[in-house]
């Protein structure tokens, strides 16, 4: 099985097609409004490898002054994101200096003069406090609570502070070519996220975020799909999403395993699974997974 930061890393071009174009918009538009202030502060939650900050200053996304705090509890992740990201933001027109804790880096587009100021920093994100003018949790929020977790978050933002949740899983998960297994092993994959595995989350938190937020004090901004579509182009699969696909059938292996003989006998999963990584390792192999987008907005008390 790859490496959960090799994971990260491989997925960037997959999640670069599947952002939902309208809410990503929506969310730097409203971003862009928070500039009057100057100095932007921005918290991601679930950092990981630093694509999101790097698609953001790759795609010209960001106000003119940015403090950025990265944050995931994944010390293997953030180290990556400390490597990869110089190269990535110099790739973007930025002149990089290192600090202690992250990086500053630089540029001029447009006439204007950009400056990013980013922090990498090892933590459980949803315990820390800030001021913050935005939180993204990009593929975050279908592994928490959500009730508590939107409670947290208000400890993060300022009041009127902007939340973008893209690529938060919303109960769909298939695979072409037809397999005859493919329902139960699509049900029993969502039941192990819902009710077997130890962790929190929810195979359908797309759309339980929709109702949770404005419950919780949030006004929904924007919200729209954003699915992962993966599949060969004349037998090859694009940059590294064969590394994605090859992650997500271990991820299913691993939660089928959890299942007693009498609710999925082994063999079916172990046929399954070489079905599929054979289909794979051919170039044979399409995914669709359904996720949502969601920007949501911080009321006042």
């Amino acid at each position: 099985m790859t490496s959960f930061a090799e994971f990260l890393t491989a997925k960037r071009t997959v999640e670069d097609r599947a952002l939902n174009s309208a809410v990503f918009e929506r969310f730097v538009s409203e971003l862009g409004a928070c500039s009057g202030s100057d100095l932007v502060r921005i918290v991601e939650i679930g950092a990981g490898t630093g694509s999101m900050i790097a698609r953001l200053a790759e795609w010209n996304a960001l106000p003119p002054t940015v403090s950025y705090r990265a944050v995931d509890i994944d010390a293997d992740t953030i180290d990556t994101a400390r490597q990869q990201l110089p190269e990535q933001l110099i790739a973007a027109g930025y002149a990089v200096d290192r600090t202690t804790d992250g990086l500053i880096a630089s540029r001029q587009e447009g006439g204007t003069d950009q400056r990013l100021e980013l922090s990498f920093e090892v933590d459980d994100g949803f315990s820390i406090t800030d001021e913050a003018d935005a939180v993204i949790a990009s593929a975050v929020l279908d592994l928490v609570d959500l009730d508590p977790t939107l409670q947290d978050l208000k400890g993060v933002l300022n009041d009127g502070g902007l939340l973008y949740a893209p690529i938060t899983f919303n109960g769909r998960t298939s695979f072409t070519p037809v397999d005859p297994f493919d329902g139960k092993i699509e049900r029993l994959y969502h039941r192990h996220m819902d009710e077997v595995r130890e962790q929190p989350g929810s195979s359908r938190a797309g759309q339980q975020l929709v109702t949770a937020l404005p419950a919780a004090g949030y006004r929904v901004l924007d919200a729209g799909g954003s699915d992962w579509v993966i599949r060969p182009v004349d037998g090859a699969y694009p940059a590294a999403e064969s590394t994605v696909l090859r992650h997500l059938l271990a991820t299913i292996d691993n939660a089928l395993t959890d299942y007693p003989p009498e609710v999925l006998s082994p063999r079916t999963r172990t046929e399954w699974i070489e079905t599929r990584t054979e289909q794979l390792q051919r170039g044979d192999l399409t995914l669709v997974a359904h996720h949502l987008d969601v920007l949501a907005q911080l009321q006042a008390d």
